[in-house]
């Protein structure tokens, strides 16, 4: 697996400097890639019960803003270590292991930190850019910014692949315990007398995504749909 060690220099310069501007409006720029993850994959909203609510209405609240500070927490941390990454690898193995468990309760897919990436990458380099639109002197050149940007998806790749690996590691371990124990017990509810009416978060989110009304979205939006459409047809009815 590669490390963050063939980096050289200057580009440990490049992204230092790149990341001294992104991060001195950390908490906006936070936001700002949370709310795009969202929109570009709307389907993750359904691990946040937040989320439930109105979009527009709830992108800000406390709790939004904790969960998307949260992401570049990680970021912020590796730039710390960028000298010597490995420090971390605790720290990405046990986010692997609670994306495994969030794979399992809540329909996390590892398709997001592509989604993720991208985002980051949009926003670091709006960021940037708009630095340099409100700066005397332009902090950074164009050719930087491109530069900046080819580094920061080495970043983020390192990261990532750091995190597959207590992601790939739990998701086996979750799976074959999980056959395990269904072998060994087959016995349903009804035949041993007991009933299994507690429904937990895990059974909502599973709820919220099955997909029998249509193939590919879950049908959390296929309900919500209808439900926006019925009430658009109320409020433009005439009054009687």
């Amino acid at each position: 697996m590669e490390s963050l060690s063939h980096l050289t220099p200057i580009d440990r310069e490049i992204l230092n400097k790149s990341w001294g501007i992104v991060s001195k409006d950390m908490q906006q720029v936070a936001v700002n890639i949370f709310q795009m993850i969202f929109e570009q994959a709307p389907d993750a909203k359904l691990m946040f019960s937040f989320m439930m609510k109105d979009y527009k209405e709830d992108k800000k609240s406390n709790e939004f803003i904790f969960h998307a500070v949260r992401f570049l927490q990680v970021i912020e941390s590796t730039m710390s270590h960028l000298d010597d990454p490995s420090q971390l690898d605790a720290v990405f193995l046990n986010l692997g292991k609670i994306h495994a468990k969030h794979e399992e309760q809540l329909g996390f897919s590892a398709h997001y930190w592509s989604v993720f990436k991208e985002c980051v990458l949009f926003h670091f380099r709006k960021a940037m850019k708009s630095h340099n639109k409100f700066t005397k002197h332009k902090e950074m050149s164009f050719a930087e910014i491109d530069s900046a940007i080819i580094l920061w998806r080495e970043v983020l790749r390192f990261i990532i692949d750091r995190m597959k690996v207590g992601y790939c590691e739990s998701g086996a371990i979750r799976k074959s315990n999980k056959q395990a124990i269904n072998g060994q017990h087959s016995i349903s509810g009804e035949d041993s007398g007991v009933s299994f009416s507690v429904e937990t978060k895990q059974d909502l989110t599973q709820a919220l995504r099955r997909r029998e009304l249509s193939i590919i979205v879950p049908e959390y939006f296929i309900c919500r749909r209808k439900s926006d459409v019925e009430i658009s047809d109320h409020s433009s009815s005439p009054s009687t």
